[in-house]
């Protein structure tokens, strides 16, 4: 029942307290034990089955590594999910893909330079693909590895049909398997739990009208937080997972989010005292029907029911705007306190803002739930994220510059030193390689460890089998089944360990070379591990913590200048930027800034900037942006305060010290100093203004729709003020975090 971040009357902690609980699964949990055991157990029916049948039958011994890889880079570290088709689909793109860049990686393997610079193109721009999320995210570090082993492993053009041969026999494999074995159908789970709470959310904003009792309204309430919670859980559970197309995927998780914001709007309205005068217009009643079933149908679409009647909400919308401006005008003439006019408005503008909402996330539904995408707009889309990405501050970007500039590095290198197994430097790199430098330094230290116990272990296992090939194939499979199930359940360590193991037995199946071959690793995995230390220092050292204030920071500075243009179109001044401009700016920092703090929750963070403070800020600035565009809708409306200009102008100078404060917010953000003295919003002013145009009203009818303007305005200069208080402690985590050194 009313403004998302808050109302007039609510506690600034509330805020805080409300993303914490709608945030609290920000973080995704590590994968569920079964799902990993069934993913390992796959890779290790998989894995040793195609080794031997490219080995034992087809003598294509040239295949085997590409064999062995390519089934680990697709069952392990891609492991595409959602239904069968859509997941079959996805491991044969990635099949495709990964056979081309085999033989571009084959094709300059023999040059002395070559292979650096092409690694160098080829890492940027898989890396970068990640935009677009998806199956084409989950598939980034497969197909970096089809294009590592190719380009490391010098040979001549005429093996690329062996080595393209053994990929595709790995892909058709791993396609095989994860279609029919133990296939988890998690879009099927996800699709049902956004259901219900689409189902629940719909009975709470059924009990936003009048005669809904505290204790049922409340209850409703907490049923729809839980539902929403939930289905958001079963989405995080799944994140290293893709269920869907990219598109499909983004979709599904904007509609977790409006559902959030619903909730949120619902729960603190503008007014939330349930005895105000309330209009009780039978065109609030249409206007809730209209939106109730547009959230059932929504739910409906998910299981491929028809689509949502999206344009029933804007013709509902507008005959309401009608008749509650006749209210107020119908309650002014009859001399009613002009206070209690006002807060009566309020009531039912927080109904008008949930049907805004429900609006886009109907439409976020249709997509989710499978619609076509144009082919036009999908190449829209596709520029669209890369213009946003190719932008500054981008952790995408410069992520994609470190991993690019690394593995060349590490190519380099180990060509340069003439490596025997020039492979496993870059495969090192590409491990141990994280976001900034400290995460780095512990990931290498991990993996030193974790190497060493591996070959220790499988050195043991080598000098006790000797030349017992038997035993050999026997160990395979249970190697290959620790390495994939230790990497998403037991950790880092382990899993290189099991990783190394598993890699001792390979090369003893493929040509006996006894326990050595564990301590060429460990040499190899330390030059790599050297190089990403490198560059982890020398670029971005920092990550994610203080490339995420940056970009808020972008987010903050341009919400200010599209909420100008909003207010100032509502409150009948000229605009300083061009219509339509100004949302685009703070979208793309907005993008910039969720691929940000996706990169800050894989990174360790501290106590003082948490995961669930960082989603608050970047909610907030989606709460923001959700103002803007309601101001735009309203001046579209025609609600312009021109027939009042003593309250707009009283009004604008209220709207200037708020867009300074979101400005300083900015710059603290962007670590500048904060500037001596500063205005505050005056709430007893705002309100003035308010009462004064309605009280103007009320002689002249000619300033109605001016008067409905400066109040609908004032409304959101107070939600956007109390919203600003309650950044205050959030902002100053993230200022602090970023002032840290790198080494912290």
């Amino acid at each position: 029942m009313g403004s998302g971040a808050c109302g007039r009357t609510r506690p600034l902690s509330s805020v805080t307290a409300l993303s914490r609980r709608l945030h609290v699964s920000v973080k995704p949990p590590r994968d569920p034990g079964l799902s990993a055991f069934r993913r390992a157990a796959r890779a290790a029916i998989v894995i040793p089955l195609a080794f031997a049948f490219a080995d034992v039958l087809l003598r294509a011994t040239q295949s085997l590594v590409f064999v062995m890889f390519g089934c680990f880079a697709l069952l392990v570290m891609s492991d595409f999910g959602g239904l069968r088709r859509p997941r079959a689909l996805a491991y044969l793109t990635a099949t495709l893909v990964g056979a081309a860049l085999v033989a571009l990686g084959t094709l300059v393997s023999t040059s002395t330079w070559l292979p650096a610079v092409v690694m160098l193109l080829v890492g940027f721009v898989i890396s970068f693909s990640r935009i677009y999320g998806g199956y084409i995210a989950a598939a980034n570090l497969g197909m970096l590895l089809s294009f590592v082993i190719a380009v490391t492993i010098p040979a001549s053009p005429d093996v690329i049909p062996a080595r393209v041969g053994g990929w595709a026999m790995a892909g058709l494999f791993s396609t095989a398997a994860a279609v029919a074995l133990w296939p988890r159908f998690e879009r099927v789970k996800t699709n049902k739990l956004a259901a219900k709470a689409l189902l629940a959310v719909a009975d709470l904003v059924a009990g936003m009208r009048p005669g809904t009792g505290d204790g049922d309204f409340r209850r409703l309430a907490e049923v729809a937080l839980e539902a929403v919670k939930e289905a958001r859980q079963a989405y995080a559970a799944m994140a290293k997972r893709p269920i869907a197309p990219a598109r499909r995927d983004r979709a599904f998780v904007q509609l977790l989010i409006e559902l959030e914001r619903i909730v949120e709007i619902i729960e603190h309205p503008f007014n939330e005292a349930r005895t105000a005068v309330r209009p009780a217009l039978s065109e609030g009643d249409q206007l809730v029907a209209s939106v109730v079933a547009a959230l059932r149908d929504s739910a409906g679409v998910l299981k491929g029911d028809a689509k949502p009647d999206l344009k029933a909400i804007e013709v509902a919308r507008l005959q309401h705007r009608a008749a509650l401006d006749r209210w107020a005008a119908e309650q002014l003439r009859a001399d009613r306190p002009i206070d209690q006019v006002l807060d009566g408005l309020d009531v039912d503008d927080t109904l008008r803002v949930v049907s805004y909402v429900t609006f886009t996330l109907g439409r976020h539904a249709v997509i989710a739930g499978g619609a076509k995408l144009d082919v036009g707009d999908a190449a829209v889309d596709a520029l669209q994220a890369i213009g946003t990405h190719l932008g500054s501050p981008s952790t995408v970007l410069q992520g994609s510059l470190r991993v690019a500039i690394g593995l060349a590095l590490a190519v380099f290198v180990a060509r340069t030193l003439d490596l025997s197994h020039a492979f496993w430097v870059v495969l090192g790199t590409i491990q141990v390689l994280r976001s900034n430098a400290l995460g780095t330094g512990r990931t290498i230290v991990l993996a030193v460890v974790g190497n060493a116990i591996g070959v220790i272990v499988g050195g043991l296992f080598a000098l006790l089998a000797g030349n017992e090939p038997a035993l050999m194939w026997i160990a395979f499979p249970l190697t290959v089944f620790l390495a994939a199930y230790a990497a998403t359940t037991i950790g880092f360590m382990l899993s290189q360990a099991a990783f190394t193991i598993n890699l001792i037995i390979v090369f003893n199946l493929i040509s006996p070379a006894g326990w050595q071959v564990g301590l060429v690793r460990i040499e190899d995995l330390m030059v790599g591990a050297v190089i990403s230390l490198v560059v982890g220092v020398l670029l971005w050292p920092h990550g994610a913590r203080r490339e995420l204030a940056r970009a808020l920071a972008s987010v903050y500075r341009s919400l200010v200048a599209y909420l100008d243009q909003g207010f100032d179109r509502v409150l009948g001044f000229e605009p300083a930027t061009t219509p339509g401009l100004a949302r685009k700016v703070v979208v793309r920092a907005r993008d910039r800034a969720d691929a940000a703090f996706d990169t800050f929750i894989t990174e360790k963070g501290d106590r003082a900037f948490d995961q669930e403070t960082a989603a608050f800020l970047l909610s907030s600035a989606n709460h923001g942006i959700l103002a803007g565009d309601l101001l735009g809708v309203i001046a579209g409306m025609g609600y312009q305060a021109g027939t009042c200009a003593d309250g707009a102008r009283q009004e604008r100078e209220q709207v200037r010290a708020l867009l300074a404060s979101y400005l300083n917010l900015a710059g603290r953000l962007d670590l500048e100093p904060a500037p001596e003295h500063q205005a505050r919003v005056s709430l007893t002013a705002l309100r003035q203004a308010e009462l004064g145009c309605l009280r103007r009203w009320q002689t002249d009818a000619e300033v109605g729709r001016g008067a409905m303007a400066v109040v609908m305005a004032g409304e959101w200069v107070q939600d956007l003020t109390r919203l600003e208080a309650d950044l205050e402690e959030p902002v100053s985590a993230a200022v602090e975090a970023a002032q840290k050194p790198w080494w912290r």
